[in-house]
């Protein structure tokens, strides 16, 4: 019985978050703090589309759950994104899709090799950096090439 009863009450949260995301949020269904960090949206929220609407009332819920130091971190991080160029923000976003295309093996495989460079001294990081820059493109593509094609070990336990 107990178990029917929250099983019943997880379907309709996630049937309510569905209707959300399809109908949209009101503002008066914002919380207060919602409302206080959305601020600025408030003269043209019900012109925002739907999907638009649920994703600032989350990234909203979000920024009230964080640290004063995640905040400051989250803040670094957007002015960063805001200072790119258009066509840098571009290619990220396609790099992000073609990874998100990806199966989930090779999702591990490129967090994996991301972790190791970052563990990496900042010498080693910088020298490969150097040595990647000074390869023709055609060394680059055949790098890439070797690298897609190499067999991979066995993961470690």
């Amino acid at each position: 019985m107990r178990v029917r009863t929250l099983l019943a009450i997880s379907m309709l949260a996630l049937a309510s978050l569905a209707n959300a995301q399809e109908s949209g949020v009101t503002w008066d269904q914002l919380s207060g703090e919602q409302q206080r960090v959305l601020s600025r949206f408030a003269d043209n929220w019900d012109e925002l589309t739907p999907e638009r609407q649920a994703r600032l009332s989350t990234g909203a819920d979000r920024w009230v759950s964080m640290t004063p130091k995640q905040r400051e971190a989250a803040q670094q991080r957007f002015t960063k994104w805001r200072d790119l160029t258009p066509e840098r923000r571009k290619q990220i976003r396609d790099r992000y899709e073609q990874y998100r295309g990806m199966s989930p093996a090779q999702q591990k495989r490129i967090r994996d090799n991301f972790r190791r460079y970052q563990r990496m001294p900042i010498e080693r990081r910088q020298m490969l950096r150097d040595r990647y820059r000074n390869l023709t493109p055609d060394q680059r593509k055949r790098l890439r090439e070797r690298v897609r094609d190499k067999p991979r070990p066995a993961t470690r336990g």
